[in-house]
């Protein structure tokens, strides 16, 4: 029944946004469709992708660890565990660390941006999993190694505050550069090129 629904509901998508394209509304055929798209890559993906991309990110994450010997990780199981002097800690890589929500919206966005050509969002696609991908690794191997050496009462400033910050302003460095720039460059282009024609 689920899946019949979602069907459907990828119809009217599909129906709508060619109906916004025809009108020639940018606009809403961008939020329409980024959200739209967000949605249905997002009920997929938990079914097929997390459990991929969390064993990549614990498996990336664990070679700083195996590097310096502060931490090991497994990949099957998602998890990375901290030995130290205070005892064993482990961090378990979910849905939330992943890092796929982040990206879901980076890819949904970036694909119904009007301002880029194919091959260009191509590109951009690639660079932007690679991106929110090694930040997300830098965040994990970052809490892992500071609560190895403070300890677990260390584990929610660290995970909660500290990697957070560190990760989100990494994404929105991303987030400029691709889309915030871009805009700011086609407005300068426009201003200059309006300038020469007076």
């Amino acid at each position: 029944m689920l899946n019949g629904l979602i069907i459907i509901g990828i119809i009217l998508w599909l129906y709508l946004l060619s109906v916004l394209n025809r009108a020639n509304l940018i606009g809403f055929h961008f939020w329409v469709g980024s959200v739209g798209l967000f949605a249905i890559m997002a009920f997929i993906s938990r079914a097929y992708f997390v459990w991929f991309l969390s064993a990549c990110i614990t498996q990336v994450t664990g070679w700083w660890g195996t590097l310096t010997g502060l931490y090991s990780s497994s990949y099957i199981n998602n998890l990375i565990s901290i030995h130290n002097s205070h005892g064993l800690i482990m961090l378990f890589v979910d849905y939330k660390c992943s890092g796929i929500i982040e990206t879901l919206a980076y890819l949904s966005l970036l694909w119904f941006y009007p301002m880029y050509q194919k091959m260009e969002k191509i590109r951009l696609t690639f660079i932007g999993i690679a991106w929110i991908f090694m930040a997300n690794v830098f965040r994990l191997s970052l809490i892992s190694t500071i609560i190895y050496y403070a300890g677990s009462g260390a584990f929610f400033w660290v995970h909660s505050i500290l990697g957070r910050i560190i990760f989100y302003v990494l994404v929105i460095i991303l987030y400029y550069n691709v889309f915030t720039r871009s805009q700011l460059e086609e407005k300068g282009t426009a201003r200059f090129n309006y300038g020469r024609r007076n």
